[in-house]
């Protein structure tokens, strides 16, 4: 689709669909499609893919859902070229994920439009108007004043003697690497949002919904460049051999040189992990034991009892893990409990199980995080057996 509001979309999205279902048109609607149609060659290609879509899932229906074995049959509808399935290896994880979002964003997700049947559901509606999420996100500066940093709004940060400490820039805050400057900076990213920042030594942060990081704005000047987390952050350090780069958190310690990492380590939860995309990275708990991690691995320890290094969980990483700095919702065969927690973050809801049955289903797909929750819960539902209700900003998530 060519550049539109995420309401626009949206809507163009569901005239789509609604055009070959038995959800008729007004006239009204029926002349915004067709003049839509008719606005860019692209347009037309949509709708075709979707009618494409349509007639493979009518061939699907009385199959239990596969999802390899119906993207193989849909790349071969529109001459998509085939990837591995998901668990081969990681670079192919990252080219499906990338080739079914740009499906599901253009075809306007068909096989989602029955995901409420039956009475006693909430209309389409009401649970509309939850929105995603955004970036923004609010710093505190050493004196307490807290700045608001709001996506595309350009802002300048001054510290001591009036100099230039960090810039707002689009959705990103950069940071000065200059002298004189010092204290500590507190970065608080609420539910429902997330942000960038560059730190004073040329490393990323992708800080997460609901976290916090502090740093030291003189950091890069200390013999140990260190950052304190609560909540989750993707971390692309920036290599320096002579300063190592420490993340803190309540349950572990993660040490790098240079390296690209994610940490999870929100207050309450079940546990803290640290997953390793590059490099190599050191973990400490909490009575000093290390352990080392190679690129490609994930090390997961519970925050409800002591753990001993180098005793910890240690699973395969996957692009899941850390598709979120992408804007993306990724699940790779993930525990619809654990894509619970995403979703309450990001579209700031409660989320109920009626059932345990509910909080073991699992479920694979990638959708673009600005889109409606409704529509991630179509995307859900079509190859999960589960109900959806929400009421006065609770979901409640059944397994029939």
């Amino acid at each position: 689709m060519k550049d539109m509001n995420p309401e626009e979309k949206a809507k163009m999205q569901d005239l789509m669909v609604r055009s070959i279902t038995t959800d008729p048109l007004t006239v009204q609607e029926q002349k915004e499609l067709s003049d839509w149609l008719n606005l860019d060659p692209g347009n037309k290609q949509e709708h075709d893919d979707l009618l494409t879509f349509r007639s493979l899932i009518k061939q699907e229906q009385a199959k239990v859902p596969d999802v390899d074995q119906a993207w193989s049959k849909l790349s071969q509808r529109i001459n998509v070229p085939l990837v591995y399935p998901l668990k081969t290896s990681l670079l192919p994880n990252w080219l499906k994920y990338a080739a079914m979002l740009v499906l599901i964003s253009t075809i306007g997700l068909l096989v989602y439009r029955n995901l409420y049947s039956g009475p006693g559901n909430q209309p389409e509606q009401t649970l509309a108007t939850v929105k995603p999420g955004s970036h923004h996100a609010e710093l505190i500066l050493p004196n307490g004043e807290h700045i608001k940093l709001q996506d595309q709004t350009p802002l300048n940060i001054s510290g001591s003697q009036n100099a230039l400490v960090a810039r707002n820039k689009g959705n990103i805050l950069v940071y000065n690497a200059g002298v004189g400057q010092e204290g500590y900076h507190k970065l608080i990213v609420p539910e429902g949002a997330q942000y960038e920042i560059i730190l004073p030594d040329k490393s990323h942060a992708w800080v997460n919904s609901g976290s916090e990081l502090s740093y030291r704005v003189d950091f890069n000047k200390s013999a140990i460049r260190e950052v304190r987390l609560v909540g989750e952050a993707y971390f692309k350090v920036a290599k320096d051999k002579k300063h190592p780069f420490i993340v803190r958190t309540d349950h572990m310690d993660v040490e790098a040189v240079g390296t690209a990492f994610n940490v999870i380590a929100y207050k309450g939860a079940d546990y803290t992990e640290t997953a390793l995309v590059e490099g190599i990275v050191n973990v400490t708990d909490k009575q000093g034991n290390k352990q080392r991690m190679l690129a490609g691995s994930k090390i997961r320890i519970s925050n409800k009892k002591e753990n001993i290094l180098p005793a910890l969980e240690q699973i395969r990483l996957t692009y899941d893990d850390y598709a979120w700095k992408d804007d993306l919702f990724v699940f790779d065969n993930m525990p619809l409990e654990e894509i619970g927690q995403q979703i309450s973050r990001w579209y700031r809801i409660k989320i109920v199980y009626t059932n345990d049955a509910a909080r073991k289903l699992r479920f694979t797909g990638s959708i673009k995080k600005d889109q409606p929750l409704s529509t991630l819960l179509r995307l859900i539902s079509a190859t999960t057996t589960v109900k959806f209700e929400f009421k006065n900003t609770i979901l409640y998530i059944t397994k029939p």
